[in-house]
């Protein structure tokens, strides 16, 4: 169960309970005040996206999210919509972004968001659950078309795909179907916190720096 930290002020117990309640799932979760500042963030946020709660908690979201959807045109800003009020039955939609992790890394993400009840929204505005999904088919065909002639740092005569485990040949082969960790997860009968640590090894012995970048390598040699 992921725990949670919330910011120490401004935050009433009705607030606090509810942030105590979302937060306890395996996807990130993050929450932002009336100001967009993160108010609170829980260990799977850490896991995922590289900050830990110290770092993230105060800072406006866009900051920390820096998110943009697939033609590279930003959605989380200064100018986000879900500034404007909304009314009592706001529902803001399931969205696919792209995000960044701490350490650079590009993540393919799907963000639900929900809307708190409206008399706590000046204290918590909304809160986003994320989790990193793989591409779709058609996606990964333009990437792979794009990638044509790109390789990572390997010797040329290295046969690239022999480095990983059998397992780990399983896992590529699954995000090369479209499964993201947790259909994999099941998929493998595996935790997903197992098939996260398999994609992290991938990423390492093939050179790659994303998931992305691996299912191009992987279907640039079927």
């Amino acid at each position: 169960m992921a725990g949670v930290t919330t910011i120490k002020t401004g935050i009433g117990e009705g607030v606090a309970e509810l942030l105590d309640v979302l937060g306890r799932t395996t996807d990130a979760m993050l929450a932002i005040d009336g100001a967009f500042r993160i108010i609170a963030w829980n260990d799977a946020a850490t896991e995922l996206l590289g900050y830990t709660a110290d770092e993230a908690l105060g800072r406006p979201c866009q900051e920390i999210l820096c998110w943009t959807d697939r033609c590279g045109d930003v959605v989380c800003d200064g100018f986000c919509p879900a500034a404007e009020p909304g009314g009592p039955d706001e529902v803001i939609g399931t969205r696919e972004v792209l995000g960044r992790s701490a350490a650079g890394r590009t993540l393919w993400l799907s963000a639900s968001t929900i809307v708190p009840p409206i008399e706590l929204r000046e204290e918590c505005r909304l809160v986003h659950l994320i989790r990193e999904v793989a591409l779709p088919p058609e996606l990964e065909r333009i990437i792979v078309e794009r990638l044509d002639g790109w390789s990572p740092a390997f010797d040329g005569g290295d046969s690239r795909l022999d480095v990983l485990t059998a397992r780990e040949r399983e896992v590529l082969h699954l995000l090369t179907e479209g499964l993201d960790g947790g259909a994999i997860a099941e998929k493998l009968f595996l935790s997903q916190a197992t098939v996260r640590n398999h994609i992290q090894h991938i990423l390492a012995k093939l050179g790659v720096h994303s998931r992305v970048e691996a299912v191009a390598f992987a279907l640039r040699r079927r």
